[in-house]
């Protein structure tokens, strides 16, 4: 799918994030471009050149991106406690453009983020696309953002004197506004802040300290006087500092009282009268019995004094503590606080029943979305020192020699932008105002399908666009899940996977299984929950796969099971029956496996820890014995007496040319060893033991085990075989790109540069390689077909010496071989939010030295579909780590107790190896699937 993102600004960036990540979680495949002539984050309200004096109105603590906080990104750039709560929007504009980089340099695997430097001039609907200026997508987003220019600037609409020309604050150049120039500014809010300080603090006038604020020290540089002009002829009332004298007061009760009143409000007035409670309230809160009027009067826009200048030096001393809390202060908080609760309730559908509400809104940004304290001050010593007069009301400029325009453009649709065109041209549709472009509640244009609309472009249809904050609104994470429900369908979606996916490869015996939900049902009825179910059959082929590869490169190649990789006698059953051996590491397993009928001379004991017991066992069943030290195999000959014993003498590669192992003794070692003559014990082969899969690695041992095997012979022994342990590869995955991208996901979370998908940012950073290429009878036939130190294959340096190959696999041999159920024991959430779902099983039941089990599970669903949910699923220890999967998993159609979550292909180590019956809950049953259907397993007794 492709999709335009038209504007870089904050919003276009969450946007962005939002569908690359929802794209990687869910393994649907987007491709993006961001249109915008400016570079990525520099919109014109975070210019990186902007003044340092030019500051954020909120407190950076509501600002983040994929980076992370914008406060944490400040202190890893050292800058020391405390953070500045409103730092310079320049600083912002910085934040921004290196998370747009950071998201441009790391695309998750299965995506594709390109900018197009270039404005957006058209865009029209043709056939099923979208056309932006030629180029064809599936989805365009428009956010857009504020516009440079509207009918209503005073360039537009300019009638003052001939040789006077309107500026911006941007054009604030010596040229434009030179020293000791009267300067008329239409506009007395924060753009005019913005003036003021660029025509002083930033040409070499500076601020002291003067008590708790400031005072203005002249440079020469600044205009003579600046003469702001408003409609209200008042300045904004300044916000509170955080952390500050008022701090401390504790308003969630009333926050939360005020909220729920906002939510049930019927009309206007009942939306006022929750925000005078909550003032009220407020003012309680701060030891203050406000009056009731003073409260009406903040609300209705009629407590103006008739002085400007004397109002903001109250609001600012208020909101830093010097003079206690006012009906001005106590109505601003309120309008802050409540403000989620007024968007949910003043947005969409909700706005009609509110006439009026603009007019109520426009009067109270007057008090809740004023400057911060550190602006305030400096305007108040400006206006002390007479470079800055008290505002005028009205609409007439003062007789001035320089113009600045210090109004922005208004929010909603402006005419002459490229959705104000669209607007002209039918395609995008205004709401009842007739302000902001219509939309749904995942920001879906009326009447334009795939065609998206977020920020001040819908205000009006949704409120309070100008906001860093990414909790306000859900817009835009909306627009990301529709779009990429459209990537990737519903019905194309698992009822359960993975973030970022990683789909299981199902044998037809565990899909029909699993097609059936009353058996699934029944299994755990009659077995508990979480019950093992098990098939041998791909088992044989497994080992087919291998034997028939060594046969085609001329070398008869012998397959021992990995007794270890899985405890079910159903498997050694069924792979002697077959004609194959058992590898087995304890005197148990070794019993259970001579009990089984498997004769001495098809077992091999490979054991890291011989206890007597086990090697007398091993004498008398005539099992070759892989033993570990010249230690070992001197105490084995002993135990052995008059009786003969088959050995294979475990050799440790050099490691100067693999990684050092604690398995085995060195060739010289064993090259020693052979010179004392040990009656009765019978060299039958070489025995290696490695970490990893790599196929180069085994032929480096193999090559120094063809020595050992020549040392022997030299000796006048005849060893048979070389035996190369386990390590025989296997894909869980069938999809590579799946595996890059989880990985590619992975490494981006560690580096911080996503948020986790794992419980507790867990980094994941020892795991199998779920998938890997080649495996099995190819990894093999590339062993044995590779070269040798000596200039010849291995498979020819097995033929001339008659030796045999033989291999232990466990995981590799018992894929597809089985799977593990358990039931959905309750849904809930951890204290935090977090979605969990408990199943009746503990961590040890789907664990292996991993990390964790990356395969994603299955659910068979036995209740009706619900909400969707991304949860983790938790087990029945109590730990409070106890988790059976590590990865976030998503249920786009929701889970419910009763349920039963599959986790496949877990015969391979992942059953036994660790499973504890901790709390005395018992051990996992084992059924086998046979023609008559499902029995216990031999096993369990």
């Amino acid at each position: 799918m492709r999709v335009a993102i038209i504007g870089g600004g904050p919003r276009g960036l969450w946007a962005a994030e939002r569908l690359l990540a929802l794209a990687a979680a869910t393994g649907a495949r987007v491709d993006v471009d961001v249109w915008d002539d400016r570079p990525l984050g520099e919109g014109s309200g975070y210019r990186r050149d902007q003044p340092q004096s030019w500051r954020l109105n909120v407190t950076s603590a509501i600002v983040g991106s994929a980076l992370g906080s914008l406060d944490d990104w400040r202190r890893a750039r050292g800058e020391s406690e405390p953070l500045d709560a409103f730092p310079p929007r320049a600083l912002v504009g910085t934040f921004l453009a290196e998370s747009w980089a950071g998201l441009v340099a790391r695309v998750p695997a299965g995506g594709c983020l390109v900018h197009v430097p270039r404005r957006a001039g058209h865009v029209h609907r043709e056939g099923g696309a979208w056309l932006v200026d030629g180029a064809p997508y599936d989805e365009v987003l428009l956010a857009t953002g504020h516009a440079a220019a509207w009918p209503g600037a005073l360039a537009s609409e300019w009638s003052g004197p001939g040789r006077l020309t309107p500026t911006t604050p941007e054009g604030l150049s010596a040229e434009a506004v030179p020293p000791g120039a009267t300067v008329a500014c239409r506009g007395a809010a924060l753009t005019f802040i913005d003036v003021a300080l660029a025509l002083t603090e930033a040409r070499d006038g500076r601020f002291e300290p003067d008590g708790a604020g400031v005072r203005y020290v002249r440079s020469g540089q600044e205009p003579a006087v600046i003469r702001p002009t408003s409609r209200s002829g008042r300045f904004m009332a300044v916000k509170p500092e955080p952390g500050g004298a008022l701090a401390s007061v504790d308003l969630a009760d009333a926050i939360a009282e005020g909220s729920a009143q906002v939510a049930a409000a019927s009309d206007l007035a009942a939306l006022t009268e929750a925000l005078a409670d909550t003032a009220s309230a407020f003012g309680r809160a701060a030891g203050r019995e406000l009056e009731d009027a003073a409260i009406r009067a903040v609300l209705s826009g009629a407590d103006a004094t008739g002085d400007p200048v004397a109002e903001l030096r109250e609001s600012w001393e208020v909101a830093v503590g010097v003079r206690p809390p006012s009906a001005a202060w106590a109505v601003g908080e309120a309008w802050r606080k409540l403000y989620p609760a007024i968007v949910a309730r003043a947005s969409f559908e909700g706005r009609a029943t509110l006439p009026g509400f603009g007019d109520l809104a426009h009067t109270l940004e007057r008090v809740a979305f004023g400057p911060p304290p550190v602006n305030a001050a400096k305007l108040l010593a400006l206006l002390d020192a007479g470079v800055v007069d008290a505002p005028r009301a009205g609409s007439e400029l003062a007789e001035a020699d320089v113009v600045v325009d210090a109004v922005i453009a208004p929010p909603g649709v402006v005419p002459g932008t490229l959705v104000g065109d669209l607007v002209a041209d039918g395609v995008l549709q205004t709401g009842a105002a007739g302000r902001g472009v219509r939309i749904a509640r995942d920001g879906s244009a009326v009447g334009a399908p795939h065609l998206a609309v977020v920020g001040r472009d819908t205000e009006d249809v949704t409120l309070g666009n100008d906001t860093l904050s990414r909790t306000l609104h859900d817009v835009v994470e909306r627009w990301a899940q529709r779009v990429i429900a459209r990537a990737r369908p519903a019905d194309d979606e698992p009822d359960v996977h993975g973030t970022p996916p990683l789909t299981a490869r199902l044998e037809p015996w565990l899909t029909g299984l699993l097609a059936d939900p009353d058996a699934c049902d029944r299994l755990l009825v009659e077995h508990g929950s979480p019950v093992n179910v098990l098939d041998p059959t791909p088992a044989l082929r497994n080992a087919a796969e291998l034997v028939d590869a060594g046969r085609a490169a001329g070398v008869d190649v012998r397959v021992f099971f990995a007794r270890k990789a899985n405890k079910a006698l159903a498997f050694v059953d069924a792979l002697a029956a077959a004609g194959h051996g058992v590898d087995v590491a304890s005197e148990r397993e070794l019993r259970q496996v001579l009990d089984a009928g498997v004769p001495g001379e098809r077992v091999i004991l490979s054991a890291a820890v011989k206890t007597d017991a086990l090697l007398r066992l091993a004498v008398e069943a005539g099992v070759t014995v892989s033993v570990d030290s010249v230690a070992e195999l001197d105490r084995l000959a002993a135990l052995a007496g008059t009786d003969g014993v088959r050995v294979a003498p475990r050799l440790a590669p050099d490691p100067a040319t693999l990684p050092p192992t604690r398995f085995g003794e060195r060739l010289a070692t064993w090259r020693a060893a052979l010179r004392t003559t040990r009656s009765r014990v019978e060299y039958a082969g070489v025995h290696v033991h490695l970490h990893g899969y790599a196929a180069a690695d085994r032929r480096t041992a193999l090559g120094e085990a063809l020595e050992l095997v020549d040392a022997l012979v030299g000796a006048g022994h005849a060893p048979a075989f070389v035996d190369l342990g386990g390590g025989v590869p296997m894909s869980y995955l069938d999809d590579g790109g799946q595996w890059a991208a989880f990985q590619s996901a992975r490494e981006a979370m560690v580096r911080g540069d996503s948020d986790p998908f794992t419980w507790k940012a867990h980094p994941l950073a020892n795991t199998y390689p779920y998938h890997q290429a080649p495996v099995r009878g190819g990894w093999l036939s590339e062993v044995l077909g590779g070269e040798l130190p000596d200039g010849g294959t291995a498979a020819g340096g097995l033929s001339r010496r008659g030796l045999r190959l033989h291999l232990e696999p466990g995981r590799s041999l018992l894929d597809g071989c089985g799977a593990t159920l358990a039931r959905v024991a309750f849904t809930k959430q951890r204290s935090d939010g977090v979605d969990l779902v408990g199943l009746e099983m503990n961590r040890t039941q789907c664990r292996s030295t991993s990390d964790d089990f990356l395969v994603d599970p299955l659910l068979v669903r036995r209740g009706e579909p619900g909400r969707p949910v991304e949860a983790f699923l938790v087990g029945a220890y109590c730990i409070e780590d106890e988790l059976i999967l590590l990865r976030r998993m998503r249920f786009p159609r929701g889970v419910r107790a009763g349920d039963v979550i599959a986790l496949p292909n877990t015969a391979g180590y992942l059953m036994h190896i660790l499973e504890s019956a901790s709390h005395q809950i018992p051990l996992a049953r084992n059924v086998v699937r046979t023609p008559a259907g499902w029995v216990a397993d031999r096993i369990d007794g």
